[in-house]
């Protein structure tokens, strides 16, 4: 049973017109994912401990290195070149730590802008 550990932190962005959005808690805990389980079932535990405001259906990963939004269907082990780097420190220093980001899924942000914005066109032309 390999694992994983490393720091997670949350993004609020459930309201996608907040432009003020930093990666919470500002001293992250650390999550250990096992690399064999598809990480759509070790969600709730990643939400649990970070208390997130997201609804839960609606969140997914991303690593904060890259900007990758991790596969949730798939194991870590199944996405072993998404992590390159991950672990590294290109400057050689002890600089800035890497870690698992959950925040809301993309296509949610999206719907959720089309919605205020269709919103907004209605009571503009009322």
């Amino acid at each position: 049973m390999a694992t994983f550990v490393c720091r997670v932190q949350f993004l609020d962005d459930t309201d996608p017109f907040n432009s003020t959005n930093f990666p919470e808690p500002t001293r992250p805990p650390l999550y250990t994912f096992r690399e064999d389980i598809p990480l759509i079932n070790q969600l709730a535990g990643i939400h649990r401990l970070l208390k997130t405001p997201h609804k839960l259906d609606d969140c997914t990963l991303q690593l904060s290195h890259n900007g990758t939004y991790l596969d949730l269907e798939s194991s870590l082990a199944e996405q072993r070149d998404e992590l390159e780097g991950f672990l590294q420190d290109d400057t050689g220093s002890r600089g800035k730590k890497h870690s698992v980001i959950l925040r809301t899924q993309l296509t949610v942000r999206v719907h959720a802008c089309i919605g205020e914005c269709c919103v907004t066109c209605l009571c503009i032309r009322v």
